[in-house]
């Protein structure tokens, strides 16, 4: 009987607390679902040649360099210029989605952004917001012939575009018939364009490029076989103050290469030891494949040192396949100059590697000029001190040659202890420091100025050299890991201010 109660009881009990979960949420309101910009694109023709931008505030930058749009025609710099004209509204949204194709053999644009109350305040006035003027340089706004919409010229007239801001969003796009797809769309009485973004989704900018085949088109019209598949680009960022990532993926490019030559790229780990000097200036790092050399044969021209050690067409050829490293740092030596250290590395390279170097010192102008002397680990090769530090050595793991002294040259470390590679596996790698690049450049200013005086006329110009120091002295680390022919990531450091 006791049992029956109890069970009896527990019923009750959890009715009730059902009951009043029930009541409870039934009192509490519901919050309205928020509408997203993304909302008011409309769908367009899924084969057509289109990009598409969603992003936070912060993401994209104040602009393209105004110089860069006069080195192209007339056509493509009128669409650089409004895209920097339009660059700033991106970056002072909350948030933006923006989409550009070739729709019914026309362009078409759609762009929504979630702005402040007062910036869209002063657009419903026919003015435009402050920030937005500051950092273009070719818009005029004025009034069009719909009521409520307004005209927007951008790269100083050249581009037309029509604006509407009496709703949520500010509505941005080529056309009148434009707008009023939009609001269609804000309503949902017609489909809405769905992009997938499979790259990093939680990540605060994405762009995708799809080439609608355009590429393999041009391609084939310059008689190149191109294979009959459309390329899609996508490409998402995080960018924080002070530092980045970046990740993309692409699909279709691998059809461009024939299936056996794709097979034998293979990404590796990068944990074998290398020589990364200080101060690092740059280094990259490649995967030759096997059977890459052989291509490049016949394009291969050989040094007659190279010949009398015995090297032909197919064993340098072999000589090139597998890891290759090379590097700018640590330093060299070239008379009374100091100058950065540059290395060639050819890891794994066994007893070729060796005959290489043997080679290389061995060779009749070498012995008459030149008596290297022996560096530790290595049998084969050495180093020379004078007129210039150069170094060129061997052993079965390790060859390599350049121009650096040893004290710099440093010991051997595994290269992702030092490059930022995430932990995966690559067949491309690119790093950068370009502090450290200015600070090189800076010294080689200096000796093209001592250099002038000895009535040189080749040296590097003192001032365009002082110029581009400034440029990469603002700038940071770059790293740049390509996994595999459709996909990589990369990052950036901004500089660290220095204390007053």
């Amino acid at each position: 009987m006791r049992r029956v109660l109890s069970f009896w009881f527990s019923i009750l009990v959890a009715v009730g607390v059902i009951a009043g979960a029930v009541y409870f949420f039934g009192r509490v309101p519901v919050p309205e679902r928020v509408p997203v910009p993304a909302e008011a694109i409309p769908s367009v023709d899924p084969d057509s040649p289109r990009f598409y931008l969603e992003t936070l505030s912060g993401q994209l930058g104040p602009g393209y360099p105004y110089e860069t749009p006069e080195k192209v025609d007339d056509h493509v710099r009128s669409v650089i210029l409004a895209l920097s004209d339009l660059s700033p509204l991106v970056d002072m949204a909350e948030r933006s989605s923006v989409l550009g194709a070739w729709d019914a053999n026309e362009p078409a644009l759609f762009g929504a952004f979630l702005l402040e109350s007062s910036q869209m305040k002063e657009l419903q006035e026919g003015k435009l917001p402050a920030l937005w003027l500051e950092r273009a340089s070719g818009l005029a706004l004025g009034p069009s012939e719909s009521e409520g919409i307004l005209r927007l010229t951008l790269a100083k007239g050249e581009v037309t575009l029509f604006l509407r801001a009496d709703g949520e969003f500010l509505l941005v796009s080529h056309s009148l018939e434009g707008l009023g797809k939009m609001r269609k769309a804000l309503d949902g009485s017609i489909e809405r364009f769905r992009p997938l973004f499979n790259v990093e989704p939680t990540w605060p900018a994405h762009i995708e490029v799809f080439d609608g085949k355009l590429i393999a088109q041009a391609a084939s019209l310059r008689g190149f076989t191109a294979p009959d598949k459309a390329i899609t680009l996508e490409l998402a960022w995080n960018s924080r103050p002070g530092s980045g990532e970046a990740a993309w993926k692409i699909e279709g490019l691998e059809e461009w290469l024939p299936t056996e030559t794709r097979e034998k790229i293979t990404p590796m780990a990068w944990d074998g030891p290398a020589f990364l000097p200080e101060p690092l200036i740059s280094a990259f790092g490649v995967s030759v494949p096997e059977g890459f050399g052989s291509l490049l044969e016949n394009e291969l021209s050989i040094p007659e040192w190279m010949e009398e050690a015995g090297f032909d067409r197919a064993s340098l050829a072999g000589l090139i396949e597998g890891p290759l490293v090379g590097v700018i740092g640590g330093q060299s030596r070239l008379l009374l100059f100091n100058l950065p250290g540059v290395i060639l590395q050819l890891p794994s390279r066994g007893a070729e590697g060796v005959r290489w170097i043997r080679g290389l010192w061995g060779n009749k102008w070498a012995r008459f000029a030149f008596s290297p002397q022996p560096l530790p680990g290595f049998p084969a090769g050495g180093k020379l001190t004078l007129p210039f530090t150069i170094m060129a050595a061997a052993n079965e793991e390790m060859a390599f040659a350049g121009l650096i002294n040893e004290p710099s040259l440093g010991s051997m470390t595994p290269v992702n202890k030092i490059i930022p590679m995430g932990g995966e596996r690559s067949i491309l790698w690119f790093y950068a420091d370009l502090p450290k690049a200015a600070d090189a450049l800076e010294n080689l200013s200096r000796m093209a100025g001592l250099v002038e005086h000895f009535g040189v006329d080749e040296a590097p110009d003192a001032q365009e050299l002082a110029r581009l120091v400034g440029q990469l002295r603002s700038l940071g680390q770059v790293t740049l890991v390509i996994h595999d022919l459709g996909s990589g990531r990369g990052g950036w450091k901004a500089t660290v201010p220095a204390a007053e």
